[in-house]
């Protein structure tokens, strides 16, 4: 004897799991807010206002945003700022200070500790080894460092 299904059966298209933002942001919600962190990496970036900008507490809001995108929100941002910046070390010349100060940091020595504790280079190390037609592509880092950040052509004389 067949006995009646307990819950009604849904056709396949109906039939769905859990949201995939289960106990996290929306997708929609997750673009808002990277894209507000985006927009805004120059200015200081506190917890409260990117949780003001989808209209939740912060407790909610980092807990939230870390399950969803899997850092909490300072470390989201840091890495955003560091890859804005490294972009920026391989398409221009601009001073570090001044890629540092673009790029949300207070000054250049925050902007070289955070970046090398994140990437394991300095700032300097690390654009010479990225810049095109550089000393990247023989490894040393250093060998045009004076000629490139000075213009001092007596270093290869002496």
């Amino acid at each position: 004897m067949q006995t009646a299904p307990l819950t009604p059966s849904l056709p396949a298209a109906e039939r769905r799991t859990a949201p995939p933002y289960l106990g996290g942001l929306p997708r929609w919600q997750v673009r808002r807010v990277t894209d507000y962190i985006d927009a805004n990496l120059g200015a200081t970036l506190r917890t409260a206002s990117l949780a003001a900008t989808l209209g939740l507490s912060v407790s909610h809001f980092t807990r939230a945003f870390k399950h969803s995108v899997g850092v909490p929100p300072r470390v989201y941002v840091i890495r955003r700022r560091l890859a804005a910046a490294c972009e920026a070390m391989v398409t221009s010349n601009l001073p570090l200070t001044t890629i540092a100060h673009a790029h949300g940091f207070c000054d250049q020595s925050h902007f070289t500790r955070t970046f090398h504790e994140v990437i394991g280079l300095s700032p300097h190390v690390w654009r010479c080894r990225n810049m095109p037609g550089t000393a990247g592509a023989d490894g040393d880092p250093f060998a045009n460092e004076q000629k490139c950040e000075t213009g001092l052509d007596m270093v290869e004389a002496a």
